[in-house]
């Protein structure tokens, strides 16, 4: 019975990559219905001006491209084809017809340059309104929107729902709404958002765009009688939205759309009974400030040190079983396997998006662990990436904004006795951080490996190039490359068993090579950073022993370090710092002299335990680095402003702890500056999340009567990115937005 479970989850998991069969239609066209007045004209996509009653008449349609006008005494209807949706177009307005859609799925496109329209769109099909500074995305909608360059840009919905953006000068989607029937929106006004219509403003804009009650009708009973079911109304009478349009990843051709997506097809009586039974609607997550619907399969693999976790998503607005209203990271449609390029046409890209498309189906794949095994690998999404013994790179984690951001990590190393060598990368279909380690053991039979540590960050200052980063760009700071190099040795002392040591001591220094100017700093290496002639700066060095007592696992390591440098540099909240180190840095550049004065030397203890009991269903682990610098002041106060402390919690219950609910969990906070933090030494609020802070959990929960069926509820804190291009979104100071996010999703085990 359980693998019968599993195959249909799976099938429903997969059932959406499939065509929905779409019936033959006739070749779309925008045809005049009805003129009232004389002054009419449509300029051809090849510049050709016909005038109504002579080089246009009623029943004519018009070529896609064209530009159709009316006079200050001539509205016009013009209706689509085949699918029967009407628009108006009001006196003194100018249109562009810029596209016409040949299949449901496709977008019909018209482009306001001035004037008003009114559009009755009929269900199954998708329409996009722009004007130069707003899009509305619609489907089975009566919506007016004008439009006068300055002035006046207002969408007013009498019925349905219409989602409404403006666009900033790139033409890129910056806000938008929903506007509901009964409700209007100015893109031009200080504060935009959705607002009750007054009925002078109802009359104000439908008074002269008036369209027979009898075709309205005919409107909505195309719909109806072609079988959309429940999920075609987006509106009920009172206003209250029920099926929302959706924003999608991008238009056709590339440009930022807000057009809702088809209706469904009708759903099987198989599906049905999946969707009633397995729960695999049960589900939402926030990415980017955008709530989401999701159903997830995440089956768990292990064979001895082999381990892998599959993520299997849908992850969709208002439709499950409609492929193009699932979310794409992005931008990427992750279900078309190489689709979306063609495999005829472009099979090399095609070979590459299905291999990047299966990659993102492995939530993560391990074998081994490094210092234990002679071969280890990890990859995907991994919370724990390090090289060597970590004073550059520990518990590295490219999974902080999972599943918002999911990316391909790679980690892996090799012991051949005599020597070996460790690698990693932090996503390799976006790659930006490399590192890697190698070693030699130069005593034969003899546990002592000497090391050679190197990792690169392409690119820590990119994301201020971003709109959202106020005052500061890339080349501001000198689009820097982090460059770290260090020393390590490493020698197991005792392997017992129940006791084991292991003695190690690495040191490091990190350099930046800036690709522009910064102040009197020219571009190159920026080695003054590093040593003046006489004093070796920004360098750093930890010294310790590692093993485990019985069932703990336990780090104790003395750090000393100077500058800017860190110890465990790339550590788990790296990603939501990095664009601040290179902030940081830029102020060495230009006198590192005097402003490593400024930054004494710092020195500390370092202690971390943890381990597993009660048959391995209750993991804990516990972690602190406090510092002190001999060149700062005596008072607690003086340490604090000079150096950052370390703190790091984690907590795991599996099944079969709990009594009677049988629930499991987890907890995890890692925080830098966290004592700092508490003495209100950050300035402004005190809060204890923020881009200095990883923190998430989960709480697991069986559903009763349903054997193999969890509800899980996830919570976590993330970097806030705009839903339209997924870039981060940056506060006023130039840190990153850091938002809470839970989700609630299904989960089936077999």
């Amino acid at each position: 019975m359980k693998r019968v479970i599993a195959l249909l989850a799976l099938a429903l998991a997969f059932a959406p990559l499939g065509a929905f069969a779409q019936s033959g239609t006739a070749a779309p066209s925008f045809v005049l219905e009805f003129v009232d007045g004389s002054t009419l004209t449509v300029v051809t996509p090849d510049g050709v001006t016909l005038a109504y009653g002579t080089g246009i008449l009623e029943a004519d349609s018009v070529p896609v491209g064209s530009t159709i006008k009316t006079g200050a005494d001539t509205t016009a209807e013009f209706r689509m084809v085949p699918n029967k949706t009407l628009v108006k177009i009001a006196r003194g307005t100018t249109i562009r017809l810029e596209k016409l859609g040949a299949t449901p799925a496709d977008p019909n496109v018209i482009a306001l340059a001035a004037g008003k329209i009114r559009a009755v769109a009929a269900k199954g099909g998708k329409y996009e309104v722009k004007t130069p500074t707003t899009v509305a995305g619609v489907r089975g909608t009566d919506f007016t929107l004008s439009f006068e360059d300055g002035i006046k840009n207002v969408l007013t919905v009498k019925e349905g729902l219409v989602d409404f953006a403006r666009l900033a000068a790139d033409g890129s989607l910056t806000d938008s709404l929903s506007v509901a029937a009964g409700q209007f929106a100015d893109a031009f006004s200080s504060s935009f958002q959705a607002a009750a219509f007054t009925a002078e403003l109802f009359a104000s804009e439908f008074g002269d765009v008036g369209i027979d009650e009898l075709k309205i009708d005919a409107i909505k009973a195309i719909g109806a009688d072609a079988g959309t079911g429940a999920g075609s109304d987006i509106a009920s009478g009172d206003g209250t939205a029920a099926d929302d349009g959706t924003i999608a990843e991008a238009g056709d051709e590339g440009e930022p759309s807000i057009l809702p997506d088809a209706e469904p097809a009708v759903e099987s009586a198989l599906i049905q009974w999946m969707r009633e039974y397995l729960g695999m609607e049960i589900g939402s997550i926030a990415i980017d400030g955008v709530t989401y619907s999701k159903a997830v399969l995440q089956p768990v693999i292990k064979l001895g040190k082999l381990e892998a976790a599959l993520y299997l998503p849908i992850v969709y607005s208002s439709n499950l079983f409609d492929p193009a209203d699932w979310y794409k990271p992005r931008g990427n449609d992750e279900w078309d396997f190489g689709a979306e390029y063609g495999w005829k046409e472009e099979p090399v890209l095609a070979a590459v998006d299905a291999l990047r498309d299966t990659a993102l189906k492995f939530r993560y794949l391990e074998y081994g662990e490094p210092l234990e095994d002679e071969f280890f690998f990890k990859l995907g999404n991994v919370p724990d990436f390090t090289v060597g013994h970590g004073l550059i790179v520990r518990n590295y984690a490219n999974d902080a904004d999972f599943p918002a951001v999911r990316k391909l990590g790679l980690n892996f190393g090799l012991d051949l006795g005599g020597w070996g060598f460790e690698a990693l990368v932090n996503d390799a279909l976006y790659p930006e951080i490399y590192g890697g380690r190698l070693y030699a053991r130069p005593i034969k039979d003899f546990g002592l490996a000497l090391g050679l540590q190197g990792v690169v960050d392409w690119s820590p200052a990119r994301a201020l190039d971003q709109a959202s980063v106020p005052g500061v760009s890339a080349a501001d700071v000198g689009d820097p490359i982090f460059i770290s190099a260090g020393l390590d040795f490493d020698l197991p002392v005792v392997d017992l068993g129940i006791f084991s040591a292991r003695l190690f001591a690495e040191g490091a220094l990190t350099v930046p090579y800036t690709r522009t100017d910064v102040g009197t700093a020219t571009a190159g290496l920026q080695s003054g950073l590093v040593w003046d002639g006489s004093t070796l700066r920004n360098w750093g060095a930890a010294s310790g022993l590692m093993g485990n007592i019985l069932f703990i696992d336990w780090r104790l390591e003395y750090r000393y370090f100077t500058g800017l440098f860190r110890p465990a540099f790339y550590d788990s909240g790296y990603d939501r710092k990095r664009t601040a180190y290179a902030v940081e840095y830029a102020q060495y550049y230009d006198d590192p002299i005097a402003y490593g004065d400024l930054k004494p030397a710092v020195m500390g203890i370092y202690g971390e335990g943890g381990g597993s009991i009660l048959k391995d269903k209750l993991t804990f682990d516990f972690g602190y680095f406090w510092p002190w610098s001999p060149e700062a002041g005596g008072s607690l106060m003086d340490q604090l402003a000079v150096a950052d402390d370390y703190f790091v919690a984690r907590l795991a219950i599996k099944k079969g702890l709990i009594p009677l609910i049988d629930a499991a969990g987890s907890i995890s906070y890692e925080r830098t500056k966290f004592v700092r933090t508490l003495a209100g030494l950050e300035g402004g609020d005190v809060t204890l999340f923020d881009e200095n802070t990883v923190f998430k959990g989960e709480i697991v929960v069986p559903v009763p009567k349903a054997p193999g069926l969890d509800l899980a509820v996830l919570f976590s804190t993330a970097t806030a990115r705009d839903p339209a291009t997924g870039e981060i979104l940056f506060l006023g100071d130039g840190r990153p937005e850091i938002i809470p996010v839970i989700s609630i999703e299904t989960r089936l085990s077999f």
